[in-house]
């Protein structure tokens, strides 16, 4: 069994540069707003960039802006990249034994290393195709090993649906397409669920984005209503797969309360 480790790094400034620009300027992602999110922990962009249009400019101006706060933060970035790395370390092996146990898939041999890069960006983004995602260098201890086993998830989730669903397309596995809205949903109603994971976060409740929150079916909110389904499991009632292929099927059975608001 291929057992992966989580490499903290420092992202480079174009890497930094590229996310910032996509949520501020391209602002929508998975049908959601993210710039306020971003400006709120930097004020001074939000300035820089007011009444400004142009793509280029803009570019410009957060690739300044990028590059000058991680020059002024570069002992900060490095203290917090080591620090992560020690903090997740903790976790680390009992999480990915587990996982693959829980997933009854492995992860790929080729997958020897996930890179997590620690990042000024809040939003903290995935990339599928590289098994690396960004972590916030403000976040505290939980918070981290909060985000890695939520992207995590996300990564080895992706693999076993690939293997259930022969007529699956990766290219579904982003937003705003129906099969990532699930992943969104079932990685809270995992974390929540999930004795192990519930052992190394201190018990905190995990929940979808606050856009979704006031979704509900038959009363219960999206990541209790899924949650239970996952309980199922948990309490080896059904397989990993039955569990996928039961909630993809409550998905569709109540598609249009669960994307009249995601959709917008």
């Amino acid at each position: 069994m291929n057992t992966p480790e989580v490499k903290f790094e420092l992202p480079s400034i174009d890497d930094e540069t590229t996310m910032i620009f996509h949520f501020c300027y391209e602002k929508s992602r998975g049908g959601l707003d993210w710039s306020e999110a971003v400006y709120k922990h930097h004020p001074k962009l939000k300035e820089m960039l007011l009444g400004v249009k142009d793509k280029e400019e803009f570019y410009k101006i957060c690739h300044d802006y990028t590059d000058n706060f991680i020059r002024e933060n570069k002992e900060i970035l490095e203290k917090t990249r080591d620090h992560y790395q020690k903090v997740w370390e903790e976790t680390e092996d009992l999480f990915f034994n587990n996982l693959s146990k829980d997933f009854e898939t492995d992860f790929p041999e080729e997958i020897n290393k996930i890179i997590a890069k620690v990042s000024i960006n809040p939003i903290c983004p995935r990339n599928i195709d590289s098994w690396s995602f960004h972590v916030y260098y403000k976040f505290h201890s939980i918070r981290v090993k909060t985000t890695c086993i939520h992207e995590i998830i996300h990564f080895l989730y992706f693999k076993k649906w690939s293997e259930i669903f022969s007529d699956y397309d990766d290219k579904k596995f982003n937003g705003p397409n129906s099969e990532w809205k699930l992943s969104e949903i079932l990685v809270h109603s995992i974390i929540n669920n999930n004795k192990m994971i519930q052992g190394i976060i201190n018990n905190e409740y995990s929940d979808v984005y606050k856009e979704w929150q006031s979704i509900k079916i038959n009363d219960r909110k999206l990541v209790d209503y899924f949650g239970d389904i996952y309980r199922e499991h948990e309490d080896g009632k059904i397989s990993f797969e039955d569990f996928l292929k039961k909630s993809w099927s409550e998905y569709q059975k109540h598609r249009n309360i669960i994307e009249k608001d995601i959709l917008g």
